[in-house]
Protein backbone atom coordinates (compact mmCIF):
# COMPACT_ATOMS: atom_id res chain seq x y z
CA UNK A 1 0.00 0.00 0.00
CA UNK A 2 2.92 2.56 0.89
CA UNK A 3 3.80 2.29 -2.78
CA UNK A 4 0.44 3.26 -4.27
CA UNK A 5 0.41 5.89 -1.56
CA UNK A 6 3.72 7.31 -3.54
CA UNK A 7 2.51 6.77 -6.99
CA UNK A 8 -1.16 9.12 -6.41
CA UNK A 9 1.57 11.58 -4.63
CA UNK A 10 3.45 12.07 -8.08
CA UNK A 11 0.01 11.57 -9.88
CA UNK A 12 -0.95 14.97 -7.60
CA UNK A 13 2.40 16.55 -8.48
CA UNK A 14 3.21 16.83 -4.50
CA UNK A 15 6.30 15.26 -5.25
CA UNK A 16 8.17 17.85 -6.55
CA UNK A 17 6.46 20.52 -4.05
CA UNK A 18 7.44 18.96 -0.55
CA UNK A 19 8.32 21.68 1.20
CA UNK A 20 11.48 21.20 3.91
CA UNK A 21 11.11 19.55 7.04
CA UNK A 22 8.01 18.19 6.43
CA UNK A 23 6.93 15.63 8.69
CA UNK A 24 3.53 13.37 8.75
CA UNK A 25 1.51 10.52 9.95
CA UNK A 26 -0.29 7.93 7.76
CA UNK A 27 -3.01 5.48 9.04
CA UNK A 28 -3.69 2.41 6.77
CA UNK A 29 -6.95 0.30 7.90
CA UNK A 30 -7.81 -2.59 4.88
CA UNK A 31 -11.18 -4.84 4.71
CA UNK A 32 -10.17 -8.22 2.81
CA UNK A 33 -13.55 -9.98 1.45
CA UNK A 34 -13.42 -13.52 1.47
CA UNK A 35 -13.64 -16.30 -1.05
CA UNK A 36 -12.33 -20.08 -1.15
CA UNK A 37 -9.22 -19.12 -2.84
CA UNK A 38 -10.78 -20.46 -6.56
CA UNK A 39 -11.79 -23.73 -5.29
CA UNK A 40 -14.90 -25.30 -7.61
CA UNK A 41 -14.67 -21.89 -9.53
CA UNK A 42 -13.75 -21.12 -12.77
CA UNK A 43 -12.46 -17.27 -13.47
CA UNK A 44 -13.89 -15.57 -10.65
CA UNK A 45 -14.06 -16.54 -7.17
CA UNK A 46 -17.40 -15.07 -5.34
CA UNK A 47 -17.54 -13.03 -2.49
CA UNK A 48 -18.74 -16.00 0.13
CA UNK A 49 -18.80 -15.88 4.21
CA UNK A 50 -19.23 -19.46 4.45
CA UNK A 51 -15.86 -21.25 4.55
CA UNK A 52 -14.82 -24.79 3.83
CA UNK A 53 -13.48 -26.15 7.13
CA UNK A 54 -10.16 -27.80 7.31
CA UNK A 55 -8.58 -30.81 9.08
CA UNK A 56 -5.96 -30.88 11.59
CA UNK A 57 -2.67 -32.82 11.77
CA UNK A 58 -1.19 -35.06 10.76
CA UNK A 59 -2.30 -34.62 7.36
CA UNK A 60 -3.58 -31.04 7.23
CA UNK A 61 -6.04 -29.31 5.08
CA UNK A 62 -6.35 -25.64 5.16
CA UNK A 63 -9.44 -23.75 5.90
CA UNK A 64 -10.42 -22.19 3.01
CA UNK A 65 -12.43 -18.36 3.34
CA UNK A 66 -13.66 -17.25 6.19
CA UNK A 67 -16.67 -16.02 8.47
CA UNK A 68 -16.02 -12.20 8.27
CA UNK A 69 -13.18 -11.80 5.82
CA UNK A 70 -9.26 -10.09 6.89
CA UNK A 71 -8.02 -7.24 7.93
CA UNK A 72 -5.20 -5.24 7.91
CA UNK A 73 -4.13 -1.84 9.88
CA UNK A 74 -0.64 0.41 10.07
CA UNK A 75 0.75 3.78 10.98
CA UNK A 76 3.70 4.95 9.61
CA UNK A 77 5.44 8.97 10.44
CA UNK A 78 7.56 10.73 8.01
CA UNK A 79 10.01 13.10 7.97
CA UNK A 80 10.58 14.46 4.54
CA UNK A 81 13.18 16.98 3.19
CA UNK A 82 14.00 17.87 0.02
CA UNK A 83 16.57 20.47 -1.81
CA UNK A 84 16.79 21.66 -5.35
CA UNK A 85 19.51 19.80 -7.71
CA UNK A 86 20.73 21.10 -11.16
CA UNK A 87 17.56 23.64 -11.38
CA UNK A 88 16.87 25.01 -15.23
CA UNK A 89 14.48 26.29 -17.15
CA UNK A 90 11.35 24.79 -17.98
CA UNK A 91 11.05 20.73 -17.28
CA UNK A 92 13.98 21.16 -15.07
CA UNK A 93 13.04 24.13 -12.94
CA UNK A 94 11.13 21.85 -10.23
CA UNK A 95 14.88 19.70 -10.16
CA UNK A 96 15.58 18.29 -6.24
CA UNK A 97 16.62 15.78 -4.24
CA UNK A 98 14.28 14.74 -1.19
CA UNK A 99 14.83 12.16 1.80
CA UNK A 100 12.85 10.33 3.46
CA UNK A 101 13.06 8.77 6.81
CA UNK A 102 10.12 6.40 7.93
CA UNK A 103 9.02 4.40 11.37
CA UNK A 104 5.65 2.40 10.63
CA UNK A 105 3.94 0.31 12.85
CA UNK A 106 1.50 -2.69 12.84
CA UNK A 107 -0.27 -4.68 15.44
CA UNK A 108 2.57 -7.66 14.46
CA UNK A 109 5.80 -5.62 13.08
CA UNK A 110 7.64 -3.14 13.32
CA UNK A 111 9.57 -1.44 10.53
CA UNK A 112 12.37 1.72 9.71
CA UNK A 113 12.60 2.63 6.07
CA UNK A 114 15.19 5.04 4.71
CA UNK A 115 14.65 5.88 0.86
CA UNK A 116 16.39 8.71 -1.37
CA UNK A 117 14.26 10.56 -4.74
CA UNK A 118 15.94 12.31 -7.29
CA UNK A 119 13.80 14.28 -10.14
CA UNK A 120 16.44 15.48 -12.68
CA UNK A 121 13.71 16.53 -15.12
CA UNK A 122 9.87 16.84 -14.62
CA UNK A 123 8.29 13.95 -16.11
CA UNK A 124 11.15 11.42 -14.41
CA UNK A 125 11.87 10.95 -11.00
CA UNK A 126 14.27 7.96 -9.97
CA UNK A 127 14.14 6.35 -6.31
CA UNK A 128 16.37 4.01 -4.29
CA UNK A 129 15.70 2.80 -0.46
CA UNK A 130 16.52 0.13 1.95
CA UNK A 131 14.13 -1.00 5.17
CA UNK A 132 14.41 -3.13 8.31
CA UNK A 133 12.29 -5.39 10.05
CA UNK A 134 10.84 -7.39 12.86
CA UNK A 135 7.68 -8.80 14.03
CA UNK A 136 6.33 -10.81 16.69
CA UNK A 137 2.87 -12.82 17.19
CA UNK A 138 -0.32 -11.35 18.86
CA UNK A 139 -3.27 -13.46 19.63
CA UNK A 140 -4.16 -15.39 16.04
CA UNK A 141 -1.95 -12.79 14.19
CA UNK A 142 1.35 -13.92 13.14
CA UNK A 143 4.11 -11.54 12.52
CA UNK A 144 7.11 -13.64 11.88
CA UNK A 145 7.45 -17.36 11.30
CA UNK A 146 9.32 -19.70 9.03
CA UNK A 147 6.85 -21.68 6.74
CA UNK A 148 8.23 -25.23 5.60
CA UNK A 149 6.82 -27.25 2.76
CA UNK A 150 5.38 -29.83 5.08
CA UNK A 151 0.97 -29.94 5.22
CA UNK A 152 1.70 -30.63 8.84
CA UNK A 153 0.00 -27.26 10.47
CA UNK A 154 2.25 -27.84 13.54
CA UNK A 155 4.85 -27.22 11.13
CA UNK A 156 4.82 -23.26 10.55
CA UNK A 157 7.16 -22.01 13.02
CA UNK A 158 6.50 -18.96 14.90
CA UNK A 159 9.78 -17.00 15.13
CA UNK A 160 9.08 -13.71 17.63
CA UNK A 161 11.52 -11.55 16.84
CA UNK A 162 13.91 -14.23 15.59
CA UNK A 163 15.36 -12.48 12.82
CA UNK A 164 15.69 -8.96 11.19
CA UNK A 165 13.49 -8.88 7.15
CA UNK A 166 15.70 -6.16 5.49
CA UNK A 167 15.17 -4.85 1.98
CA UNK A 168 16.92 -2.72 -0.91
CA UNK A 169 15.16 -1.31 -3.95
CA UNK A 170 15.94 0.80 -6.69
CA UNK A 171 13.01 2.59 -8.78
CA UNK A 172 11.75 4.60 -11.77
CA UNK A 173 8.55 6.71 -12.02
CA UNK A 174 7.27 8.20 -15.37
CA UNK A 175 4.95 10.90 -14.72
CA UNK A 176 2.81 12.89 -17.08
CA UNK A 177 0.23 15.06 -16.68
CA UNK A 178 -1.39 17.27 -20.02
CA UNK A 179 -2.03 20.11 -18.03
CA UNK A 180 1.75 21.26 -18.72
CA UNK A 181 1.04 21.05 -22.39
CA UNK A 182 -2.94 22.57 -22.18
CA UNK A 183 -2.82 24.75 -19.33
CA UNK A 184 -5.67 25.15 -16.75
CA UNK A 185 -7.55 23.87 -13.36
CA UNK A 186 -9.39 21.38 -15.18
CA UNK A 187 -6.87 19.57 -17.81
CA UNK A 188 -5.33 17.67 -15.23
CA UNK A 189 -4.64 14.22 -16.95
CA UNK A 190 -2.03 12.48 -15.13
CA UNK A 191 -0.05 9.43 -16.24
CA UNK A 192 2.15 7.36 -13.83
CA UNK A 193 4.61 4.49 -14.59
CA UNK A 194 6.68 2.95 -12.14
CA UNK A 195 9.59 0.34 -12.19
CA UNK A 196 10.86 -1.51 -9.41
CA UNK A 197 13.12 -4.21 -8.16
CA UNK A 198 13.27 -5.21 -4.97
CA UNK A 199 15.87 -7.57 -3.03
CA UNK A 200 13.83 -8.54 0.66
CA UNK A 201 15.32 -10.96 2.76
CA UNK A 202 14.71 -12.31 6.47
CA UNK A 203 17.94 -13.32 8.26
CA UNK A 204 16.33 -16.39 10.34
CA UNK A 205 15.53 -18.03 6.87
CA UNK A 206 17.66 -20.01 4.53
CA UNK A 207 17.77 -19.38 0.61
CA UNK A 208 14.46 -21.79 -0.88
CA UNK A 209 13.14 -21.70 2.45
CA UNK A 210 9.71 -19.65 2.72
CA UNK A 211 8.62 -17.10 5.25
CA UNK A 212 5.91 -15.35 6.77
CA UNK A 213 5.87 -11.91 7.58
CA UNK A 214 3.27 -9.28 8.82
CA UNK A 215 0.43 -12.17 8.92
CA UNK A 216 0.42 -12.57 5.08
CA UNK A 217 0.25 -15.66 3.24
CA UNK A 218 3.78 -16.54 4.21
CA UNK A 219 5.23 -17.31 0.13
CA UNK A 220 7.98 -15.02 0.95
CA UNK A 221 11.52 -16.08 -0.10
CA UNK A 222 15.22 -14.74 0.36
CA UNK A 223 15.20 -13.04 -3.28
CA UNK A 224 13.85 -10.14 -5.58
CA UNK A 225 10.98 -9.41 -7.38
CA UNK A 226 10.00 -6.92 -10.00
CA UNK A 227 6.98 -4.29 -9.18
CA UNK A 228 5.04 -2.44 -11.31
CA UNK A 229 2.92 0.23 -11.08
CA UNK A 230 0.46 1.99 -13.17
CA UNK A 231 -2.28 4.91 -12.21
CA UNK A 232 -4.51 6.49 -15.04
CA UNK A 233 -6.17 9.37 -13.68
CA UNK A 234 -7.73 13.11 -13.18
CA UNK A 235 -6.98 15.87 -10.90
CA UNK A 236 -9.54 18.26 -9.83
CA UNK A 237 -9.55 21.63 -8.17
CA UNK A 238 -12.20 19.95 -5.64
CA UNK A 239 -11.92 18.61 -2.54
CA UNK A 240 -12.32 15.21 -4.48
CA UNK A 241 -9.26 16.18 -6.21
CA UNK A 242 -8.03 12.78 -7.46
CA UNK A 243 -9.87 9.98 -9.16
CA UNK A 244 -8.02 7.29 -10.93
CA UNK A 245 -7.77 3.54 -11.79
CA UNK A 246 -4.63 1.99 -11.04
CA UNK A 247 -2.69 -1.37 -12.22
CA UNK A 248 -0.29 -3.29 -10.27
CA UNK A 249 1.80 -6.48 -10.68
CA UNK A 250 4.40 -8.14 -8.99
CA UNK A 251 6.56 -11.22 -9.80
CA UNK A 252 9.54 -13.25 -8.31
CA UNK A 253 12.96 -12.35 -10.82
CA UNK A 254 16.28 -14.13 -10.20
CA UNK A 255 16.76 -17.49 -8.64
CA UNK A 256 12.64 -17.93 -6.78
CA UNK A 257 11.04 -17.52 -10.40
CA UNK A 258 12.83 -20.80 -11.03
CA UNK A 259 11.68 -22.98 -8.04
CA UNK A 260 8.35 -24.26 -8.74
CA UNK A 261 7.19 -23.04 -12.18
CA UNK A 262 3.77 -23.48 -13.52
CA UNK A 263 5.25 -25.32 -16.75
CA UNK A 264 7.06 -28.08 -14.81
CA UNK A 265 3.61 -28.86 -12.69
CA UNK A 266 4.64 -26.85 -9.42
CA UNK A 267 2.68 -23.92 -7.19
CA UNK A 268 3.69 -21.65 -10.29
CA UNK A 269 6.81 -19.25 -9.10
CA UNK A 270 6.92 -17.61 -12.06
CA UNK A 271 3.70 -16.63 -11.95
CA UNK A 272 2.91 -12.38 -12.49
CA UNK A 273 0.14 -11.60 -9.71
CA UNK A 274 -1.85 -8.40 -10.99
CA UNK A 275 -4.53 -6.26 -8.72
CA UNK A 276 -6.71 -3.47 -10.88
CA UNK A 277 -8.85 -0.66 -8.55
CA UNK A 278 -10.21 2.38 -8.79
CA UNK A 279 -8.42 5.37 -6.02
CA UNK A 280 -10.15 8.65 -5.01
CA UNK A 281 -7.94 11.24 -2.72
CA UNK A 282 -10.33 13.41 -0.86
CA UNK A 283 -8.42 16.51 0.75
CA UNK A 284 -9.71 18.39 3.73
CA UNK A 285 -7.86 21.62 4.22
CA UNK A 286 -4.06 21.89 3.29
CA UNK A 287 -3.12 18.95 6.28
CA UNK A 288 -5.20 16.46 6.12
CA UNK A 289 -6.17 13.69 3.35
CA UNK A 290 -8.29 10.28 2.65
CA UNK A 291 -7.43 8.18 -0.10
CA UNK A 292 -9.73 5.18 -1.07
CA UNK A 293 -8.46 2.30 -2.90
CA UNK A 294 -11.28 -0.33 -4.22
CA UNK A 295 -9.31 -3.77 -5.81
CA UNK A 296 -9.36 -6.56 -7.07
CA UNK A 297 -7.23 -9.26 -7.34
CA UNK A 298 -5.46 -12.07 -9.78
CA UNK A 299 -3.73 -15.23 -8.30
CA UNK A 300 -3.15 -18.65 -8.65
CA UNK A 301 -5.64 -20.95 -9.34
CA UNK A 302 -4.68 -24.21 -7.79
CA UNK A 303 -6.04 -27.56 -9.00
CA UNK A 304 -9.28 -28.71 -6.54
CA UNK A 305 -7.11 -31.79 -5.46
CA UNK A 306 -4.41 -29.98 -4.03
CA UNK A 307 -5.39 -26.41 -3.26
CA UNK A 308 -6.63 -27.19 0.55
CA UNK A 309 -2.93 -28.55 1.21
CA UNK A 310 -1.41 -26.23 3.78
CA UNK A 311 1.89 -25.82 2.35
CA UNK A 312 1.43 -23.21 -1.31
CA UNK A 313 4.67 -25.74 -1.75
CA UNK A 314 2.77 -28.78 -1.67
CA UNK A 315 -0.47 -27.13 -4.20
CA UNK A 316 -0.55 -27.40 -8.47
CA UNK A 317 -0.64 -24.46 -10.34
CA UNK A 318 -4.17 -24.89 -12.94
CA UNK A 319 -5.44 -21.18 -13.75
CA UNK A 320 -5.26 -17.88 -12.54
CA UNK A 321 -8.39 -16.30 -11.22
CA UNK A 322 -9.74 -13.17 -10.23
CA UNK A 323 -11.12 -11.76 -6.69
CA UNK A 324 -12.19 -8.92 -5.14
CA UNK A 325 -9.75 -8.23 -2.96
CA UNK A 326 -10.08 -5.00 -0.39
CA UNK A 327 -11.26 -2.03 0.69
CA UNK A 328 -8.53 0.25 1.88
CA UNK A 329 -8.69 3.37 3.52
CA UNK A 330 -4.98 5.59 3.86
CA UNK A 331 -5.40 8.70 5.63
CA UNK A 332 -2.58 11.06 5.75
CA UNK A 333 -1.52 14.00 8.37
CA UNK A 334 0.70 16.77 7.70
CA UNK A 335 2.17 18.30 11.02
Amino acid sequence: MKRVVVSVLAALGLLAQASAGDLSMNFLAAYYIPNLAGYQSSGFAPITYTPVEGKDAPNALRTLGSTWGGAEAKVAFSYSDSMPFMVGEGLMAGNNVKGQATLELSPVSINTVGQVSLTPIAFLVFNTGAGLGTGWTAGPFQGLALNPASNDVSSVDLTPFGGVVWRVWGAGTFQFDLAALMPGDWNHVVVVATSKVEYRAYTGAQNGQAWLYEADGGENFNGAKFYGTYILGYQMPLKVNFVGFMAESDEWIGDVRNYSTMASGGWGSDFRTWQLGSLTNVQFGERDSLLVLVQFKQARDYTDATTRNRSFETRVYEAPYWYFNRIALSYTHKF
